[in-house]
């Protein structure tokens, strides 16, 4: 796997678990320069955050750190948006609600890496025919 370039959104409050999950990182790959940490006043402002990560850097993969005890409705939204980030920019968006130490973060943000480069370089190039006979 070649050097990762990583991404951090830390909900203010929330960043116990992110020196492990970094440390994790430096384990398992090579990462590109430094992790980019940016810093949140809450769980909603996630979205937007990993929206920018997506469309304004070149991360390969952002690690969400959010707290647990968050209101039901504030957590759903901001999972949908997250969602949406993964499904619209294809790129692979960790976070603690699922992975609750910044140790199983990590391996899980490493592994949908592998996996999405893997099935990139497998993929089939099909190139319609598209003149008139």
């Amino acid at each position: 796997m070649t050097a990762l370039k990583i991404g951090f959104v830390v909900v203010e409050g929330c960043g116990e678990q992110t020196m492990l999950a970094e440390h994790t990182l430096h384990q398992m790959v090579e990462i590109e320069g430094e992790v980019e940490y940016r810093l949140v006043p809450g769980t909603a402002e996630t979205v937007l955050a990993a929206k920018c990560f997506a469309e304004l850097t070149s991360v390969d993969a952002v690690l969400v750190f959010m707290p647990t005890e968050e209101h039901p409705q504030v957590l759903a939204a901001a999972l949908n948006g997250l969602t949406d980030v993964v499904l619209d920019w294809n790129m692979p968006v960790v976070t603690t609600i699922s992975y609750p130490d910044g140790t199983s973060l990590a391996r899980a943000a490493v592994a949908m890496v592998g996996l999405q480069m893997e099935m990139e370089a497998r993929a089939e190039r099909v190139q319609m025919d598209t003149s008139v006979n």
